[in-house]
């Protein structure tokens, strides 16, 4: 290849790629899918999930604060490359068509955090579920 030629090639095919990731947003590490009679949150990072789950308008008044050490958070957790399936049941106030405000957060090993972990988080991502649930799936 010509020298002369090999520079701006090499220019312009980075600018496309930046221009690109410009264009396309990062996909999150969480990713909450809406199914029949559930939630299915999947963890595509390399740490583990952790989960909440409210009726939307409710979340304020669960006096709800997420957990600091891992020791101390509920089973709501997710490993990573995983998946949990929540059942509409089990969120707090959940009614059918209820928007659902899902939190999730990473707790990351930091030796200069007060207590070992820095929280990264949390994160909310909103799902309005469906009028008709179809039990038993």
């Amino acid at each position: 290849m010509n020298k002369k030629l090999y520079y701006p090639v090499i220019v312009g095919v980075l600018a496309l790629l930046v221009g690109l990731s410009v264009l396309r947003p990062p996909i999150s590490p969480t990713i909450v899918e809406l199914r029949p009679s559930k939630l299915a949150i999947f963890n595509n990072s390399s740490h583990t999930v952790y989960i909440a789950a409210f009726e939307h308008q409710a979340a304020p008044y669960a006096r709800w604060k997420p957990c600091e050490h891992p020791a101390r958070c509920s089973d709501l957790t997710i490993a990573p490359g995983r998946v949990l399936d929540l059942k509409f049941e089990l969120i707090y106030h959940w009614y059918s068509g209820a928007k659902v405000s899902v939190l999730w957060w990473h707790l990351l090993p930091d030796a200069l955090a007060d207590n070992g972990y820095r929280m990264d988080g949390p994160h909310e991502v909103l799902v309005t579920t469906p009028n008709r649930v179809i039990t038993g799936s």
